[in-house]
Order: C-alpha cells, then sequence, then structure tokens
C-alpha cells in the first residue's frame, strides 16, 4: 500500500492523507479526523498507536516529515 500526506510546511498541519492499497478503508478514518480538526503531525506522532498493526502507517507518514522511517526502530520517535 501507500500514504501520502500533505502537510502545510510553516504551521505543520495536515492539508490531506491519501490511502492507497487493500485497507486504505479501515485506515482513513484517523486522518479524515486530522484534516477535519486541523490536528498537525505532531498531534498524530503523540498519539499511541498499536504495535504492531497497520494503523502505525499514519504514525510513520508524520514522523517521515522529521525521520527517514526506515532507521527507526519499531517503538521509537
Amino acid at each position: 500500500g501507500l500514504i501520502k500526506m500533505v502537510i502545510d510546511a510553516k504551521t505543520k498541519r495536515i492539508l490531506g492523507v491519501e490511502i492507497v492499497g487493500e485497507n486504505a478503508a479501515d485506515l482513513i478514518h484517523e486522518s479524515v479526523l486530522a484534516v477535519k480538526f486541523n490536528l498537525t503531525i505532531d498531534d498524530i506522532i503523540d498519539t499511541v498507536h498499536m504495535f504492531p498493526t497497520l494503523s502505525e502507517i499514519t504514525k510513520l507518514a508524520a514522523l517521515s516529515f522529521y525521520h527517514n522511517v526506515e532507521d527507526l526502530s519499531c517503538c521509537s520517535e
């Protein structure tokens, strides 16, 4: 699958998210709320995401604005 997150570079507010893949309908709800309530990538990063689950994809997308997620351990930020 694929997730694309668009943010405002100045405010870090999430402007839009696109998820493509088999479970996209099960994963998009968090992003819908993030856009509706003007959340930032930091709000998503600070949210507890169960490990290991597919829902971590949203947190990893947010973390990718700060880090190369391939270099992160399973439980770090």
